[in-house]
């Protein structure tokens, strides 16, 4: 049993298996499966019905069968595999759109999630008032980061970790209502955040966390990155110096006056303060991309 048990949905709508096997990379190069005295920190479980042979060795292929629901939302199953797999309080770390792992990733990964009803042992500290108020509703604690970038929803979709009870939780009320979703909500991370945010905000407490921990990357689109730069100026860097949320500037070895993404200069790439890239756009040519495939990539 891994520290953090990481799932995602590889087929139809979800991830590809190249998705998935640059995932594992970025996770290898951060030396995140184990610890140097055999502690196992991170596994990372694919539900897909692809060849196994497929996918590089640190993924733990469960196979899914006859998919249970339609395209990207057999993402719900992470959900249900996620606490299958778990005891009540370990963590799940489900992952409805593909990702890179860039900088500090083992700080989010490994981060502790408190139980319903609790916030012992949450990463930062949280106020008296914010403890009774967890305790006394019974609420589901889950960690996710500020959406920074767009409007379509409060908190980035790309990343949910909760507790396996939690995921159990919101495993049966997606299971129950997955119709009406359907009609309802586009079928992607997005969709998803919002139903999350729409039907669940009344029974979920999100946890203090970092601003910008994660970024999206629009493949191909330099304009789109730039308009981001900007965004980012205005919506994460103010938190740099503020440390309501615990954590302020968190890119240890990195320039803090460095942009989003660099384009121009000798030594700055993308800023230290993210830890994940959610690529945007077809990944099959990310490649294509050079600055992907120098800066995020790594020439991988």
């Amino acid at each position: 049993m891994a520290v953090a048990n990481i799932y995602v949905y590889c087929g139809e709508g979800g991830w590809s298996v190249q998705d998935v096997n640059r995932f594992s990379d970025s996770l290898s190069m951060s030396r995140q499966w184990y610890s140097h005295d055999g502690i196992h920190l991170t596994s990372l479980n694919v539900l897909t019905n692809e060849d196994s042979d497929l996918f590089y060795n640190q993924c733990t292929i469960k196979k899914l069968g006859q998919p249970p629901f339609e395209g990207f939302w057999n993402t719900i199953q992470c959900f249900q595999q996620g606490f299958s797999d778990n005891h009540g309080e370990d963590k799940v770390i489900v992952l409805p759109h593909p990702i890179i792992g860039t900088d500090l990733v083992g700080i989010p990964i490994l981060e502790s999630c408190p139980d319903r009803g609790s916030l012992d042992n949450a990463p930062k500290g949280s106020t008296e008032e914010d403890r009774a108020l967890v305790k006394e509703e019974q609420l589901y604690p889950i960690q996710q980061y500020d959406n920074w970038w767009s409007d379509e929803t409060d908190m980035c979709p790309f990343w949910i970790a909760v507790t396996a009870q939690t995921s159990k939780f919101i495993f049966n009320e997606l299971k129950e209502k997955h119709e009406e979703i359907l009609e309802d909500y586009d079928a992607n991370a997005y969709g998803l955040q919002q139903w999350i945010e729409c039907e669940l905000e009344p029974q979920l407490f999100w946890l203090n966390h970092p601003h910008g921990l994660i970024s999206p990357y629009a493949i191909g689109d330099t304009d789109t990155q730039l308009a981001r730069n900007e965004l980012w100026e205005s919506n994460v860097r103010p938190h740099f110096q503020n440390m309501d949320d615990g954590y302020g500037w968190r890119g240890l070895g990195g320039d803090e006056e460095a942009l989003l993404f660099e384009y121009d200069h000798e030594y700055r790439s993308v800023s230290r303060q993210v830890s994940f890239i959610a690529l945007e756009g077809d990944t099959a040519v990310a490649e294509e991309d050079e600055y992907c495939r120098w800066w995020i990539l790594k020439g991988g």
